[in-house]
């Protein structure tokens, strides 16, 4: 209940917090419209009733307090935001511990693959999925490697680099009050993710501008404002107006030569306040996690520390977003060539940074990803942490399924001793067997990610998840829904197949369902004795009582269990424990009648 707890208190905080900082902003926006006809009414005095000095005093004070109410109004915006932000990271902390998925992001269906190995089969993404139940990312770079961490793209070595990770993620889910720093520091513009793509390109860039542009930026502006002020002592004003407008000109189309760099490096593309919001933060939290210090240590490679050009890129950019206001862009900006300086700015700061951009978002990206492994451990610290085996093999305790309700969920012991070895799990429909091959491999991925699993305890070896239980056919491309299960399979058959990797770890559901049974059996026969016999380990789900002749057929290397249903009267209720043996009865009959389906009584 801690992490509830934890939750709601912050929740409670944060949503008085915000209605603070609404009730201000209200009160100074009241304010600024009083000071507003109050310097209106002024004016009018001073212009139609001949009021005196003081007038012009007194409309001087209302400009001078307006300023600052609107500058005070920034910082109390400013302020509402970040308390938003921090209310959102503990409403959606709520969410995940209550499986609310509407509360919860929505984007991760983008990184789904019907060629990817388990992730559409596992429910890794999408709506109600395991990336929804621990994102908790607020940039795209975040999400997309915490994507790849849940899909093992990148495992890393084993056992060296997952233990690094499981190091940070238990150092982070101790650290609540960092997490929420971070997510409130990257959740001020709540669920847009801009892309650092263009950013990056820019910052990698080699390319530069002319000097000779740099003489021109500094050159015309000084001979133009020296003809201005010759204006007022005798040049004449047609040379002025000439000057001037020349002047104009070349700075108007030398700015809109400059636009497309100075558009990349703009704040409304980059978010470069959130990012360093975030980096800042990173900085000045003291980790205690290997690899969380060796990622902190890439903010300070370069001269300076990463928040600190950040800071300054910032500042660059509030000057280039000064060009937004149409009388600077059109006037005052081609006059002073405002854009040139701006943008060799930019150029000094990309020769001495642009080089560290990237390596700055992958390691707030890894910390991020980290730090939502981390949430999920922190808000379930009833789950193990796993062990990691030298050798393949999958030991569990207890083990359930993530994605169910604490209530729901039923822990079953599971024993894969090594490589070569598989269950066959037979039982009766709805009995659970689905749900254990999908515990099974959720909780592989959630161990070889970093982080702690659903099971009382889990003893691991390396391995390459791949499965094949959702079988989608496809009118466009004229695939059958047998063909497509085919398909699967050869993948899977493959993957075991592939020389000095390790062993697969292979989850088949309902194997072959798409032909006769006689078939069926002696090709499901087959493919199981093929991984077997190539190393692999796994399970496989199915109603053919036949397949579970392997059993005596490999000598012990695969091993029937069963579940089954409980039946009282016309109630029909499942424990779904998982037991040894080969299961006795069947349902399918039971069911229909149940749905209303007419079929006649047995015997």
């Amino acid at each position: 209940m801690e992490a509830r707890a934890t939750y709601q208190q912050g929740r409670e905080q944060r949503s008085h917090e915000v209605a603070g900082f609404e009730d201000r902003a209200r009160a100074i926006g009241t304010a600024r419209l009083v000071l507003a006809v109050l310097a209106l009414a002024l004016v009018g005095g001073l212009v139609w009733g001949r009021l005196g000095s003081w007038a012009g005093w007194a409309v001087a004070a209302d400009v001078v307090a307006f300023v600052a109410l609107v500058l005070v109004h920034a910082r109390v915006h400013d302020a509402r935001e970040r308390a938003s932000a921090a209310l959102r990271f503990h409403q959606r902390g709520l969410a995940r511990l209550d499986h609310a998925w509407d509360g919860l992001p929505k984007a991760s269906a983008r990184f789904t693959s019907s060629a990817h190995p388990f992730t559409s089969d596992l429910d890794i993404f999408g709506h109600a999925s395991m990336m929804q139940l621990v994102d908790a990312t607020e940039t795209r770079f975040g999400e997309e490697r915490l994507a790849r961490l849940l899909s093992l793209e990148d495992p890393g070595a084993w056992p060296a680099d997952v233990h690094a990770r499981q190091q940070a993620v238990r150092d982070l889910s101790a650290r609540p009050a960092f997490r929420e720093a971070l997510a409130t520091a990257g959740g001020v513009l709540a669920d847009e993710k801009p892309d650092p793509a263009p950013l990056l390109a820019w910052a990698e860039d080699q390319g530069g501008l002319s000097p000779a542009l740099a003489v021109m930026g500094w050159v015309l502006p000084a001979v133009t404002l020296a003809v201005i002020a010759l204006g007022f002592v005798g040049l004449r004003g047609a040379v002025v107006t000439l000057v001037v407008v020349i002047q104009l000109a070349i700075g108007i189309a030398v700015g809109a030569r400059l636009t497309p760099m100075l558009t990349v490096a703009s704040d409304r593309q980059s978010a470069a306040t959130r990012w360093r919001s975030m980096i800042a933060a990173l900085e000045a939290e003291t980790l205690e996690a290997p690899l969380l210090r060796e990622l902190q240590g890439r903010f300070s490679s370069g001269k300076r520390r990463a928040s600190e050009e950040i800071a300054t890129l910032e500042r660059i950019v509030g000057y280039v977003d000064a060009r937004h206001n149409e009388v600077f862009r059109l006037l005052i900006g081609p006059l002073l060539f405002w854009d040139v300086h701006c943008a060799f700015a930019l150029l000094r700061w990309r020769r001495r940074a642009g080089g560290h951009v990237r390596g700055w978002l992958d390691a707030l990206g890894e910390v991020e990803a980290l730090a939502s492994l981390a949430g999920f451990a922190f808000e379930h610290p009833d789950f193990a942490w796993p062990e990691l085996a030298p050798v393949p093999v999958l030991e569990a305790r207890g083990l359930a399924h993530p994605l169910l309700p604490d209530g729901r969920r039923v822990g079953n012991d599971v024993m894969l001793p090594a490589a070569g070895h598989a269950l066959v799990v037979t039982g009766s429909n709805m009995s659970g067997k689905s749900t254990l091959l999908r515990a099974l491999g959720v909780n592989a991925v959630l161990a070889f990610a970093g982080a702690p699993v659903c099971a009382a305890a889990l003893r691991i070896g390396a391995a390459r998840v791949a499965t094949s239980m959702r079988i989608e056919d496809s009118l466009e491309e004229g695939v059958s829904h047998f063909y497509a299960e085919l398909r699967g399979l050869k993948r899977v058959l493959d993957l075991a197949q592939e020389p000095g990797r390790p062993p697969v770890l292979f989850l088949l559901d309902e194997i072959l369902h798409g032909t006769n049974s006689r078939e069926r059996v002696l090709g499901a026969c087959a493919v199981v004795r093929v991984l077997v016999e190539g190393g692999a380990l796994g399970a496989v789900s199915t109603h053919d009582l036949g397949i579970t002749a392997l059993e005596r057929e490999l000598g012990g290397r695969v091993e029937n269990v069963h579940f089954e249903e409980q039946v009282a009267g016309d109630t029909m209720t499942f424990d779904y424990v998982l037991r040894p043996g080969i299961v006795q009865s069947s349902n399918a009959l039971r069911l229909m009648r149940a749905v209303g389906i007419a079929v006649p009584e047995e015997g």
